[in-house]
């Protein structure tokens, strides 16, 4: 006997989460019963969207627009052809033998690319390289700026932007409008790469130099629709980000001498591989368009902001290279404030707030790296450190669920501080001698004691809390005082913490500087050998 059929029952139309569950939805309103019994979180009766806006709402790229997930496919295709490149490309070992093996320092490679730029196309009518081989910069009025290459190691001596008759540098100027929180940049008028570059900025770089990232991080919302906007800034930018890209996708980056190869074979160092210049190409030509923008005084503020932010993303371009050129970068900075009128000059915006803020931290975190008075006078001044801390009490009112963290930051700073004076302050007035006298002897108790207060603070800093990205210069300052083998230990092991964290060269080079610290006599105060690193730590 042939099966009864069943009775017709239409399909009740339901929500989406009852028919992947293949069971009848109670149509109950505004979320059904069947869905908040099982504590799932009901979509409702309404029309589903798959694509909203050009949004992916499933698979990884949840929440990701059309556009960025567009440049991640790029930005993973390309990074996988330049590894293949790469692994065709002989490596030290096995170049001509003609090629030279001893290590170069990025100044030797900045001024190669500068040879290069001047003898495939000469984009500065007058020339750039004098016959002292110096690299001038010719300016229709007083101003010059001279960036001079000494023979003994091609190192930067000065880059001195004066202004004797009310004219300077400038800038083109640009519109700092927008606050989102990641810059997307337009794919019409930037290449892949480049927009893979800014991208890789947003992420890695911006979020390392606040103690706590979050829409209020100038370095993502107001630097990079400047470099959108200008030229100058985008170089710097680029720059910066091509470099931390090549060092940390380099298998042996981790080694310094190694790096100025890794970024570039010097025969044919100048060619773009998938059309992306070598990041020291891309520093050069941030260099040469500083000398381009005169007349500083007499342009609008948006053009003295953006030379400001430029050298500002340079100075973190030798943080991540670990190379020597803060001390110029950093005359550089001051020399163009003063060109404007001080602080004052900048007006009250936002950005020039901004641009305020990371001189004052900046100052300070340099002070003791350019020389032993100049740290002396910067790290003792009262009116300094409360302008050092203007950055982080700025992320402390953006985000005050976090005020526990910079406490400790501010705990520990304070610290560093103080360890550094006691140096140069204690020893001055008690000069070492062998063998060491009673007041040596209690000296170094109680620098013994200061590093371990340091220690213990810095290890009951919360676990999981924002802020240790800032930590960096105070834990190496603290280092500089170790006495006891575990003590050096312990700070060598944050610092490569750090290092692990964030791939910024400049911590392998304070480790490696840090080991002759702590080999020196006993009459030489290691606040003199700072500077002779020639490394910005911050």
């Amino acid at each position: 006997m042939p099966r009864k059929k069943r009775p017709y029952s239409p399909k009740i139309k339901g929500c989406y989460e009852c028919s992947q569950r293949r069971i009848h939805c109670d149509r109950t309103e505004p979320e059904c019963r069947k869905c908040t019994s099982k504590g799932l979180k009901c979509s409702g009766l309404s029309v589903r969207h798959r694509f909203n806006n050009g949004v992916a709402s499933r698979g990884k790229w949840t929440g990701k627009t059309m556009q960025v997930v567009y440049q991640e496919m790029k930005g993973h295709e390309r990074i996988e052809r330049q590894r293949q490149e790469r692994e065709t490309i002989p490596t030290p070992g096995e170049s001509s033998q003609d090629e030279e093996t001893t290590p170069r320092d990025f100044t030797e490679d900045l001024w190669e690319c500068l040879l290069a730029v001047t003898s495939a196309e000469d984009p500065f009518p007058g020339g750039l390289i004098n016959s002292e081989g110096s690299f001038f910069l010719e300016s229709s009025s007083s101003s010059t700026a001279l960036l001079q290459f000494p023979e003994s190691d091609r190192a930067v001596d000065t880059l001195a932007l004066t202004n004797d008759a009310g004219n300077g540098i400038t800038a083109c100027s640009f519109s700092s409008s927008g606050d989102c929180l990641v810059f997307q940049p337009s794919p019409d008028n930037l290449s892949p790469w480049e927009r893979l570059m800014l991208l890789h900025f947003s992420d890695s770089i911006a979020k390392e130099m606040v103690a706590i990232d979050g829409l209020h991080n100038g370095w993502r919302h107001l630097i990079l629709p400047a470099a959108h906007a200008d030229e100058l800034v985008m170089n710097a930018v680029l720059a910066v980000s091509a470099f931390h890209q090549s060092l940390s996708r380099s298998p042996n980056s981790r080694d310094r001498q190694d790096i100025p190869r890794q970024l570039g074979d010097h025969h044919g160092r100048h060619r773009c591989r998938s059309q992306q210049p070598d990041p020291d190409q891309l520093y050069a030509r941030a260099i040469m368009g500083l000398r381009q923008r005169q007349g500083l005084r007499d342009c609008d503020l948006s053009s003295q902001h953006s030379i400001l932010l430029t050298i500002l993303v340079l100075l973190t371009a030798v943080m991540v290279t670990g190379y020597s050129d803060f001390p110029t970068l950093l005359r550089m900075l001051q020399s163009a404030l003063d060109a404007i009128g001080g602080e004052q000059g900048l007006g009250g915006s936002e950005m020039a707030e901004f641009i305020i803020r990371q001189v004052h931290k900046m100052r300070v975190y340099a002070a003791p790296l350019l020389s032993e008075q100049t740290g002396l006078e910067t790290i003792s001044s009262q009116d300094q450190i409360a302008q050092f801390f203007d950055c982080l009490n700025h992320c402390s009112q953006q985000r005050p669920e976090h005020a526990l963290a910079v406490s400790f930051v501010t705990d520990i700073v304070h610290q560093a501080r103080d360890i550094y004076l006691q140096q140069v302050l204690k020893l001055q007035r008690d000069p070492a001698s062998s063998p060491p006298g009673p007041s040596q002897i209690i000296a170094m108790s109680e620098s013994i004691g200061r590093v371990q207060r340091f220690k213990e603070t810095l290890e009951a800093f919360p676990h999981g809390s924002p802020g240790q990205q800032v930590l960096v210069w105070a834990t190496f300052v603290a280092a500089s005082d170790c006495l006891l083998d575990e003590h050096k230990a312990f700070f060598e092991g944050v610092l490569l913490e750090h290092y692990a964290r964030n791939g910024f060269v400049n911590l392998l080079r304070a480790i490696e500087y840090l080991r002759k610290i702590w080999a020196r006599s006993p009459e030489e105060r290691w606040t003199t050998l700072l500077p002779q690193a020639r490394v910005f730590v911050m």
